[in-house]
């Protein structure tokens, strides 16, 4: 009688459990996607870009490629991870200097409503 009594409560408290972390989650299941694990072994497919990811259990540092084929979590300390940010920083760079030198965009109007020659 005391061991079913003992089940009992352990279900009762695992579904009291259960009912603050869904009401924590606004009803919604969360998925974490993160890194739990990284790679040292350098990535030979296409980088279309990537992520810093600091450590929050379960996650780890890693910094997060991606990649034709999805993304591919790196240890950040490996000296090709850093060396293939600083590349995709540079792109980075140029692309942004691009779109601001663009020629594309409608200039601001020159006229300053101090310099006005109207009374």
């Amino acid at each position: 009688m005391q061991a079913n009594q003992k089940m009992m409560m352990s279900l009762a408290a695992m579904a009291v459990i259960m009912s603050v972390m869904i009401m924590g989650t606004n009803g919604q299941i969360k998925h974490i996607e993160c890194c739990t694990t990284v790679s040292t072994r350098e990535i030979t497919l296409p980088i279309t870009g990537f992520k810093l990811q600091k450590r929050n259990p379960p996650c780890v540092n890693a910094v997060i490629f991606f990649t034709t084929e999805g993304p591919r979590c790196s240890h950040w300390k490996e000296s090709w991870v850093k060396q293939k940010i600083q590349e995709l920083k540079k792109i980075q760079l140029q692309v942004w200097d691009m779109k601001m030198n663009s020629t594309d965009s409608t200039p601001l109007s020159t006229a300053s409503p101090y310099n006005s020659t109207s009374a």
